[in-house]
C-alpha cells in the first residue's frame, strides 16, 4: 500500500511590516519647531487662561485673586514676599513688538523646552517688575510679566519675580505643545470680533494727532496704536475688566454718546475709557471695555486728541 502524507503548506512573506504612517507623520511633527499660528490657531480668540496653570501656581505662590481671562491676556494677583503683585499672560505679539525698545535674548539656564521654544528676556526689566517671553519658531510670541504694587518702597527683587514668570511660560509652553489651547466664543456684537486698526482710519487720527502715524497692527487685533512711546501717539485698546469707578481718578463724562470715564492729567497724558455690555459669566462684574490712551510728548492738550479720538471711534463700536 503506497501512503501519501500530506504536510500543511505555509507561505513565508518576506519583507517589512507596513508603517504606521498616522504615527510616523505625528513623530515628524514633534520634531519641527513650532510656530505660534499652528500652536494657536486663531490668535483673535485665544483664551489665554487656558494655557495658565492655575493649580500650579497656587503650590508655589499665595494667589490672592484667581486667574481672569480678558481678550488679550490672562490675569492672577498673587502675593510675593508679602506684597500683592499682578501676574500677566498674554497675548500674542510679532518680532518688532518684543523688540521695540530693549532686545531680547534666550534666559541662560532655562528649561529645555519641545519643539524648539525658548524663553527670552528684555536686556533689562523696568517698573519695577520682569518680563519674559515664549518665542516660537515664526518669532511670534507670548508675552508673560509680574508687577508688584509696593506701598511701602520696598521693592521685590527681579530674582524673586522673575522665577514665576518663567515658571508660568514653561507651564504654557506645555500647554501648547500639546495641543491644548482653549478659545473664547465671543457673543454677537462683541468687541472680540472687532479690528481695533480698522475701526478709525490713519488719516482721521493723524487730524486728531497733528501728525500722521501708520497704525501699528497687532496679531490679535484688539489694539492698535499709532506713534509710540517717548513721542506722540495714541492707543486704542480693548478688553475685559470691571468698570472704572469715580474714586479710582476718573471723571464722568459723554463721549461719542456714550457715558465714559477720563482720567485727566497735568502732564502730557490722558485717558477715557468707556463699556459696551456684560461679559458672559463674569463673576464680579467684568464688562466690554474700550479705552483711548494718548500721550502728547511734543506739547498739546493730550485729553482734547483724546475727546476728538473717542468722539470719532465710540459712535463706531457696537450696539
Amino acid at each position: 500500500m503506497l501512503v501519501t502524507l500530506l504536510g500543511g503548506c505555509t507561505s513565508v512573506l518576506i519583507g517589512k511590516p507596513s508603517p504606521d504612517r498616522a504615527e510616523l507623520a505625528r513623530i515628524e511633527d514633534e520634531r519641527l519647531p513650532l510656530n505660534a499660528a499652528t500652536a494657536f490657531g486663531d490668535l483673535t480668540t485665544v483664551d489665554y487662561c487656558s494655557l495658565l496653570d492655575a493649580t500650579a501656581l497656587g503650590r508655589t505662590n499665595d494667589v490672592v485673586e484667581q486667574p481672569r481671562v480678558s481678550l488679550d491676556n490672562c490675569i492672577a494677583r498673587v502675593k510675593v514676599d508679602g506684597q500683592e503683585a499682578d501676574l500677566w499672560l498674554g497675548g500674542v505679539i510679532d518680532e518688532q513688538a518684543r523688540n521695540e525698545y530693549t532686545f531680547t535674548t534666550e534666559v541662560v539656564g532655562g528649561p529645555e523646552l519641545k519643539r524648539r521654544l525658548t524663553i527670552e528676556k528684555p536686556s533689562s526689566d523696568y517698573d519695577g517688575g520682569c518680563y519674559r517671553y515664549l518665542v516660537f519658531a515664526d518669532e511670534l510670541s507670548l508675552q508673560g510679566s509680574i508687577n508688584t504694587f509696593s506701598t511701602t518702597g520696598s521693592d521685590v527683587s527681579s530674582e524673586r519675580l522673575c522665577p514665576i514668570v518663567e515658571d508660568v511660560l514653561e507651564q504654557a509652553a506645555t500647554v501648547v505643545v500639546e495641543k491644548r489651547v482653549g478659545h473664547l466664543d465671543f457673543p454677537a456684537g462683541s468687541l472680540g470680533t472687532v479690528d481695533a486698526c480698522g475701526i478709525v482710519s490713519d488719516a482721521e487720527i493723524g487730524a486728531h494727532l497733528g501728525t500722521f502715524e501708520t497704525a501699528r497692527k497687532t496679531p490679535t487685533k484688539h489694539s492698535c496704536r499709532w506713534g509710540r512711546s517717548g513721542g506722540d501717539y495714541v492707543s486704542l485698546y480693548f478688553s475685559i475688566d470691571k468698570p472704572i469707578t469715580t474714586d479710582a481718578g476718573y471723571l464722568p463724562e459723554t463721549l461719542g454718546g456714550r457715558q465714559a470715564m477720563v482720567w485727566t492729567s497735568t502732564g502730557s497724558y490722558c485717558s477715557g475709557q468707556t463699556t459696551l455690555k456684560p461679559w458672559p459669566g463674569a463673576k464680579n462684574g467684568e464688562v466690554e471695555t474700550v479705552s483711548v490712551f494718548v500721550t502728547t510728548d511734543s506739547g498739546g492738550d493730550p485729553c482734547g486728541v483724546m475727546r476728538n479720538v473717542a468722539n470719532t471711534v465710540f459712535p463706531r463700536l457696537p450696539a
